[in-house]
């Protein structure tokens, strides 16, 4: 449930499956949720040692915030093409790895899911019931934080693809992508102000 909120991967793994096609946005989504089992094991096993290590973080925040701004300027930049609900643009034969490497490399250059594991983990903690202590139950918690990262995007490509006609009627037009990049800036300015404070 943690992974519900509309971060960068989500919002590649939707635009792929509105743009490209079914069977690329599910290797974006596969890559993209690899990073979610690393980050949660980490929260986990080592959040003393990470939040010993302020530089780390930092660091990671400053590539995340560079790459969430590279993002967004190309998709300002791109030229919008009409998508007609029956079929896709015509895609060049590109390798199933270059996308998978696009899911994985924003999802890993993310530093957010560290802190948001570890705050998860706190709140857990807080209730009886929820309580991640046992070798088996931090297993358990982070196989259900990489696999529920997964079914989101999964459930996300099915509603886009079910309803593509429908969407396309709203985002087949030229301010498409510059809205998408908006997206991408504002995530990039509420890390910077994170940083900042």
């Amino acid at each position: 449930m943690g992974s519900l909120q509309l971060g960068p991967v989500n919002l590649f793994v939707i635009n792929s499956a509105l743009f490209l096609d079914k069977k690329t946005s599910y290797i974006i989504a596969i890559g993209g949720c690899l990073p979610e089992f690393f980050y949660c094991a980490l929260a986990v096993f080592a959040n003393q040692y990470i939040l010993a290590n302020a530089r780390l973080i930092f660091l990671l925040k400053i590539i995340f915030i560079v790459v969430l701004i590279a993002i967004g300027l190309v998709l300002f930049f791109k030229r919008q093409s009409l998508v007609s609900p029956d079929n896709g643009p015509h895609l060049k034969k590109t390798s199933a790895l270059k996308f998978f490497f696009k899911g994985f490399s924003l999802a890993i250059l993310n530093p957010q899911l560290m802190p948001f594991w570890m705050f998860v983990l706190i709140y857990f903690n807080g209730i009886s019931f929820l309580q991640v202590f046992s070798t088996y139950q931090k297993i358990a918690f982070i196989a259900g934080a990489g696999l529920g990262a997964f079914m989101l995007l999964i459930f996300f490509i099915y509603l886009v693809t079910k309803n593509r006609g429908t969407i396309l009627r709203y985002v087949n037009n030229k301010y498409y992508h510059k809205a998408l990049s908006l997206f991408f800036f504002v995530i990039a300015a509420h890390q910077i102000w994170l940083l900042m404070n």
